[in-house]
């Protein structure tokens, strides 16, 4: 089917914004309707645009959409007007640059009827019986009556007898058609696709068969459809229908999404007020039972993390949560494990040193640390196979006797997290004695640390900011020296006499004696107490 042939067809309202003569011969094979800014990855050669041109906000979003459409050999490009009006100039000359067809339509055609024409008409030239328009139109249905990714991956695979399988972004696989995939399999797929999460790839397995990878990216989910066969050799009706496919399991994953962050949400609340200790006994008591936990019975946080930013945090909280199931705990966690690194309010980041931080909440009759370490030894092989050459860290508290104990407890699981060291894939820490004043120092609430530094260093600040003087400078200096005065001089690039005399004015402010090991060792940790403790 022609260009020509569309607009011949007045009932669909049709008319040429811009093309030379030559272009309305081109052939139309198949419509998609689209108004995200990058459309590449949905579109394939040959189809009709349809978009009511949200994206155009200027002539850098026009050059962005429209070359996206150009890489893909896409043939016309229709633009709606009922939310822009008339066309905008940019997307005119964007079109005549890249020599995309350019139609408009009639504000009383919808765009569905548009692009409904166009799919009965390609199956109409191909001699097809529909069998894939009428497969689109059931599988839409099949969205609305709630049959979820299973379903429709089962009724993919009566029609077209693809095996398929669904990895989602924790690496788990939830739903599958034809032959299960192999553990190691899984974890080659995953890492592959987390490396190139917009493309569809196409992988071969150990005996050379391959499989094609397709990016399941929305606002709130993301995960991936793997079907047995080269995408590149699927033909035209088959190509279709796995687009729809796709858009269904995307919104299925949306809804599974929506509906785990809302009982997730309890959880971050609960560990944000841990993080800074800003809770009552009673209203931590109120929020575990919200969780559905026994504010009664102990509760042994775990803290966990894998050393790659890029590593997705439910893939870490899943890998620990898997590894303790079925042991008859409650288990309840939260992918922002980061609020104990910055504020309770702070949004999942990665850190510095490693991916990001999640904190899961383990609540029984006897959750202990030796107990919870014994499970954490025997991981599945599935998380060695996602984790790659990777490293997951786990610290592990001891149980609370009660609610009080939490925040304390949860900045313990944190500081055995980050003071584990060592090789191998999985490594955890249940021990009681933290290694050195760093991990002491995590035990404490931000406040109580914030609270000592400036009880010690306040004086020292102020007189700092009246006179233009650098008395904290100096004094970690001399601290961070040994207190050996050349040493400490030398590194200041001042006389000694000028530190002795900046000493001097110290122990004057603060009445503290920097002679003595007590108050040396006061003023170390107040500077220490001034930065995160793991920064």
């Amino acid at each position: 089917m022609r260009v020509l042939d569309l607009l011949d067809r007045t009932e669909l309202g049709l008319s040429v914004a811009w093309a030379e003569p030559a272009m309305l011969e081109r052939e139309v094979k198949g419509s998609y309707i689209i108004d995200l800014p990058r459309p590449g990855r949905f579109l394939s050669e040959g189809d009709l645009v349809l978009t009511g041109a949200q994206w155009a906000t200027g002539p850098a979003s026009a050059e962005i959409f429209i070359s996206e459409l150009a890489e893909k050999n896409v043939a016309v490009l229709v633009v709606g007007r009922i939310l822009i009006g008339e066309i905008p100039d940019y997307v005119v000359t964007e079109c005549r640059n890249r020599h995309i067809v350019l139609l408009t339509t009639s504000a009383d055609v919808s765009f569905k009827s548009i692009s409904h024409y166009i799919e009965s008409a390609v199956s109409a030239d191909a001699g097809s019986d529909s069998r894939g328009l009428g497969f689109t139109r059931d599988l839409l249905d099949s969205l609305a009556s709630g049959q979820g990714a299973q379903g429709a991956l089962r009724m993919f695979y009566t029609e077209f007898a693809v095996d398929c399988w669904l990895l989602e972004a924790d690496g788990t696989v939830t739903a599958m058609v034809g032959q299960a995939p192999r553990t190691e399999r899984i974890g080659e797929v995953w890492n592959a696709a987390l490396a190139a999460p917009a493309d569809v790839l196409v992988l071969p397995d150990e005996s050379g068969r391959p499989s094609s990878v397709y990016p399941i990216v929305g606002d709130t989910a993301a995960g991936f459809l793997v079907c047995l066969g080269d995408h590149r050799t699927f033909s035209p009706e088959i190509d279709r229908v796995m687009r729809t496919l796709v858009l269904v399991i995307r919104v299925e994953l949306e809804l599974a999404n929506d509906r785990r962050r809302a009982a997730e949400r309890q959880v971050e609340e609960l560990v944000g007020a841990l993080a800074n200790g800003s809770f009552a006994p009673d209203e931590a008591a109120a929020r575990l039972r919200l969780l559905g936990a026994d504010p009664n019975l102990p509760v042994t946080v775990i803290a966990a993390t894998v050393d790659d930013a890029g590593y997705p945090a439910r893939a870490v909280l899943e890998a620990v949560t898997g590894m303790l199931a079925g042991a008859g705990y409650l288990l309840v966690g939260t992918e922002r494990g980061d609020a104990f690194a910055e504020s309770a309010t702070a949004a999942t980041a990665p850190t510095t040193d490693a991916g990001t931080e999640v904190v899961l909440l383990v609540n029984g009759p006897d959750p202990s640390a030796d107990s919870l370490a014994h499970l954490l030894a025997r991981p599945a092989d599935r998380q060695h196979a996602l984790l790659g050459s990777r490293r997951l860290r786990i610290g592990i508290s001891d149980p609370t006797t009660s609610v009080g104990q939490l925040t304390m407890a949860a900045h313990t699981a944190r500081s055995r997290m980050r003071s584990i060291a060592g090789p191998g894939p999985i490594r955890w820490s249940a021990g009681a004695s933290p290694p050195s004043h760093d991990a002491l120092l995590a035990l404490l609430p931000d406040r109580a640390r914030q609270s000592f530094a400036q009880a010690l260093l306040a004086p020292l600040m102020e007189y700092d900011a009246r006179h233009g003087s650098e008395l904290v400078h100096s004094l970690r200096a001399f601290l961070d020296a040994g207190c050996a005065w050349q040493q400490a001089a030398g590194d200041l690039h001042v006389h000694v006499n000028t530190l002795r005399y900046r000493i001097g004015r110290i122990e004057t402010l603060t009445q503290r004696d920097l002679t003595g090991m007590r108050d040396r060792v006061d003023f170390y940790l107040a500077l220490e107490s001034m930065s995160p403790p793991d920064a």
